[in-house]
Order: C-alpha cells, then structure tokens, then sequence
C-alpha cells in the first residue's frame, strides 16, 4: 500500500521533496526492507522507529485517533461486561457507532489537536505534559 498507492499520491505534490512522512512503530512498518524503501524515497524526512527522524516508543500522541478514539471505544465496549468474543465483537461495533454519532465529542477532540500541536512546539517537539482532552 505504501508503495503502491500512497507514496505515488504524494509524489504528485510539488512540495514532494520537502515532505515528511511518519510512519507508526508497527511490526511491519519497522522491517528493515520498509525502512531502506523509506531511506530511499524521503531521505532524511522520515519520522519513525529507527527512522532519519527517530520516534520513541510510547511517545505522547497528537492526533485523535491516537489519543482519543480508541480509549473510548474501549471504555464502551467493556462498560457492557462482554461474556463471549461474538459479544465483545458485537460492543466494539456498537461503540464504534456511538461514538460515530456523538458529533460534539468528535468535534472536541479533533479540537483539541491544535493544543496538542502548540505544546509539542513548546518544547521544540520534544516531550510535554499530558494534555487533558
């Protein structure tokens, strides 16, 4: 996919060669293959595991999907006490759509990232204090 579809989409924007591009510290995202194709492409502008740009492990997170969503579908799901893997399957789903509907919290949240972003630069991107969402 990273080859194949978002690299090119990218290559088509006329900043190409100063982009950064960060890649999580997923499994497969940290094979030693991913990580030439990445010295390759972005050379010196990457941002992960062992990147041009390394990114510690259990760094504080800017993003909502990082810091927020997934927290909360959890919380919902396991609120409901699941007995089986079809009911926690079933919770998950539900949570999800919950949370999907719950406009005003998403807003929130997505808000929230231009705090996250000023506190990250704060400290020359360097670690800072936990935000309160």
């Amino acid at each position: 996919m990273l080859r194949d579809v978002v690299v090119p989409q990218l290559r088509t924007r006329a900043n190409f060669a100063e982009l950064y591009f960060q890649q999580d510290g997923a499994t497969p995202h940290y094979a030693l293959l991913v990580r030439n194709y990445l010295d390759n492409i972005f050379p010196l502008h990457w941002i992960g595991r062992r990147g041009s740009i390394d990114w510690p492990p259990r760094s504080l997170d800017l993003t909502p999907m990082d810091f927020f969503f997934g927290g909360v579908v959890k919380n919902k799901a396991y609120e409901r006490k699941p007995q089986t893997v079809d009911e926690i399957k079933e919770f998950i789903i539900d949570a999800f759509m919950d949370t999907d509907s719950d406009r005003k919290l998403c807003r929130t949240a997505c808000q929230s990232v231009s705090d996250r972003l000023d506190a990250c630069y704060d400290v020359d991107g360097g670690h800072f204090e936990r935000l309160r969402d």
